[in-house]
């Protein structure tokens, strides 16, 4: 990522147009003839390829000619989109070495304009396994997994807005634009590294409530909660990241993503530091 900030620098305004309107045609073509870029751009075919090559040279766009000579969007040209506009939003200023590697999910170190530290995640829904990831999520099987993706990104924000304002222990929103998320960076180690801890039974318990703060007080379940998506930090106060698979309180199976939320952490609670706890009566103090 930190490859495609470099490279932002070298495009220029036409550069962006041209990806623009690429990311709008692939709505009826997988590979756009040229002509057809051409005519959308209002463009001179022969100034056009000049950045078409450019921009595959670059690793932006990648190139086929068979029955004609198309162009398509890469991974790196959708997520430069995504940073110019984070960029001309005042969001970011720049975008460092990677930080956290997810299924679904590559985490950047940031900096915004006024030089504050923020996390950049960029979705990749679907790059483990695209079939598995329609079945699980309501995302509906019609949808490319870059769609997926701009799903994906919308939906953790929207989890965050609803989490930060009740007070649960999550990233801070900051911004969010096509696969993209800017949120507040958090210091710690996740939970499924940490061995030793002075009070295991306080972490659990820290995990719970915020638990039960999310479905109280934001209506929101999480849906795929276990020891990778707890974040303990250095004071050992606990963060729950990861939200794009949530789901509201009223969902038809919320109860039973509950369940398994709640029964996850108290399994690795017991496998890792020996505690024993009533998962059905956790249960019912959460819905109260």
């Amino acid at each position: 990522m930190s490859l495609v900030a470099s490279i932002m620098k070298s495009l220029n305004r036409s550069h962006f147009k041209t990806l623009l309107i690429m990311e709008r045609l692939h709505l009826r073509y997988e590979y756009i003839p040229v002509e057809v870029l051409a005519k959308h751009a209002r463009a001179n075919t022969d100034d056009l390829l000049k950045d078409l090559d450019e921009l595959h040279r670059l690793g932006l766009v990648s190139r086929r000619k068979q029955e004609y000579l198309g162009y398509s969007l890469k991974q790196y040209g959708r997520d430069a989109l995504a940073l110019k506009y984070l960029v001309d939003h005042g969001v970011l200023d720049a975008v460092g070495l990677k930080i956290a590697v997810g299924k679904e999910a590559d985490v950047y170190d940031g900096l915004s304009p006024s030089g504050h530290r923020v996390a950049v995640k960029f979705h990749r829904v679907g790059r483990q396994s695209f079939r598995q990831t329609r079945r699980l999520r309501d995302y509906g099987e019609h949808h490319s997994w870059y769609k997926q993706s701009c799903i994906a990104a919308r939906r953790e924000y929207q989890a965050l807005e609803l989490l930060y304002a009740s007070g649960v222990k999550a990233p801070k929103p900051v911004a969010y634009n096509r696969h993209v998320d800017v949120m507040e960076v958090i210091i710690g180690d996740p939970l499924y590294v940490v061995t030793d801890l002075p009070n295991p039974f306080e972490t659990f318990s820290r995990v719970i409530d915020n638990v039960k703060r999310a479905y109280r007080d934001a209506s929101i379940i999480h849906a795929d909660l276990s020891e990778f998506n707890v974040i303990v930090k250095p004071d050992f106060e606990v963060m729950i990241i990861d939200w794009p698979q949530w789901v509201p309180r009223t969902h038809v199976r919320g109860s039973e993503y509950l369940k398994r939320d709640v029964t996850n952490i108290c399994n690795f609670f017991k496998r890792r530091f020996g505690l024993n706890v009533d998962v059905e009566g956790i249960l019912r103090d959460i819905k109260g």
